[in-house]
């Protein structure tokens, strides 16, 4: 891959992948590894002996690391995006495995390998698309509003970085969203690499038809939330790895001025038929893995279901699995099915009526008809003696209810009581296990 040469390349190992050597680019908070291969592939990752030992995720691929003389060793048998620590390395390393991309030559904006370009801002319209080279890195941000018939695809990278982040509360508006589609139908995001955000990295406002294949995320900042879905409906999220230091994907209802976005109640429309599937969640200090909430300015959010979900991290106060109802909304008919949590530290399970900072609406919302089903999850050394897990309404006319455990273990043992973990609820109802 021909990368620019100023690049920040770290140097403290070296991968190969079908004896071609591939760089393993960083940021301040990791390191990250594109590489392309047609869907098998011979992984050796070279230390010289600096590193006593690897991890690679997801632990549920089951992927056998040789250790040899130099370092460690490892096959794959399909495209994969991995998340990998070295033990002795102070960084974690992502490691993005894609296949080898043929540009189909239709794009309206074609940026090629080799180069760093400046764009600033680039406005989308109808039938208009960006192609972002491997190799290439485009700094600034993408915007469409009321566009049909979008694209943004390529294995270069969007950087964020193009615009100063303001970390104050008087200027934090001035942040930019890599990503942000306002009232715009038919739109592919597809296999780019994001870095170093100011803020949000996708925001998706009232939008019809979007399709989210294979994108590839690392937030650091805190509010880098992954993917926003505010006010949409047909939305399909699959292959993803994101790393973010704020919720990796969350599903909202928000109408004013929040700072960072302003949001036209004409643009949104009822969330429905909204699909997360197959992806691999890092969260950082901030957010959530998977959310639903705060913002919910609307009378009903449902028909959402998260599925074939691996969630390598969950390193704050933040919970793996999140619904906070701040506005009046009622959420409902929500799946969380075949997710498998390898870390989470502080909460499990984090479902609230609550007002917060961000909330406007003075009605209070409820919580009915959550399914978890095939849920797996590690609890170890590294989750806390205060550990906890949250389910709770606001009084007896909003409460949560009618949520069931289906299959769901912790470490080897199903949950079939609450007694089994540490968690406060109050004004519930209906809550089942199987």
């Amino acid at each position: 891959m021909n990368y620019p040469t100023c690049m920040n390349i770290d140097r403290s190992f070296k991968v190969f992948v079908n004896d071609v050597e591939f760089h393993a680019f960083k940021t301040a908070e990791v390191c990250y590894i594109p590489v392309q291969y047609e869907e098998k592939a011979k992984v050796k990752i070279v230390t010289n002996g600096k590193f006593s030992n690897i991890s690679v995720s997801p632990k549920r691929l089951n992927i056998q690391v040789k250790k040899t003389a130099d370092g460690f060793e490892f096959e794959l048998n399909k495209n994969l995006n991995l998340y990998i620590t070295l033990d002795g390395f102070s960084l974690p390393i992502f490691f993005y495995g894609d296949k080898v991309e043929q540009y189909d030559g239709k794009a309206t904006y074609y940026f090629k390998g080799g180069a760093i370009y400046e764009v600033g801002e680039i406005v989308l319209r109808d039938n208009e698309s960006v192609y972002i080279e491997a190799g290439a890195v485009v700094r600034g941000c993408i915007d469409a509003l009321g566009a049909k018939n979008i694209k943004v695809y390529g294995q270069g990278i969007l950087d964020g970085s193009y615009y100063k982040f303001y970390n104050s509360e008087q200027d934090y508006g001035k942040n930019r969203l890599g990503i942000c589609f306002k009232k715009c139908e038919n739109i592919e995001i597809k296999d780019i690499i994001m870095i170093e955000p100011t803020i949000w990295m996708v925001g998706l406002f009232g939008c019809k038809d979007v399709h989210i294949d294979n994108l590839k995320q690392i937030g650091e900042v805190i509010s880098s939330d992954g993917i926003d879905i505010v006010g949409c409906q047909n939305v399909l999220i699959e292959n993803c790895c994101l790393r973010n230091n704020d919720d990796c994907v969350v599903v909202k209802h928000m109408i004013g001025d929040y700072g960072h976005i302003v949001v036209e109640e004409d643009w949104l429309h009822t969330p429905a038929n909204i699909r997360i599937r197959s992806c691999v969640f890092y969260n950082a200090a901030a957010g959530n893995a998977m959310e639903i909430g705060h913002e919910l300015r609307n009378d009903i959010i449902s028909d959402i279901v998260f599925s074939d979900i691996d969630i390598v991290q969950v390193a704050g106060q933040g919970a793996a699995f999140s619904i906070h109802v701040g506005d009046r909304a009622t959420v409902k008919d929500v799946l969380f099915e075949d997710i498998y949590v390898e870390h989470y530290y502080d909460k499990l399970f984090d479902f609230r009526i609550m007002k917060s900072r961000f909330n406007r609406d003075k009605e209070y919302g409820r919580i009915q008809d959550i399914t978890f089903k095939n849920v797996y999850i590690t609890n170890s050394q590294f989750n806390p003696g205060y550990s906890i897990s949250l389910i709770g309404g606001h009084d007896e006319q909003h409460k949560a209810e009618n949520i069931l455990f289906e299959n769901v273990y912790i470490n080897e043992d199903q949950l079939l009581d609450f007694k089994q973990i540490d968690i406060y609820t109050k004004f519930t109802e209906n809550i089942e296990f199987r």
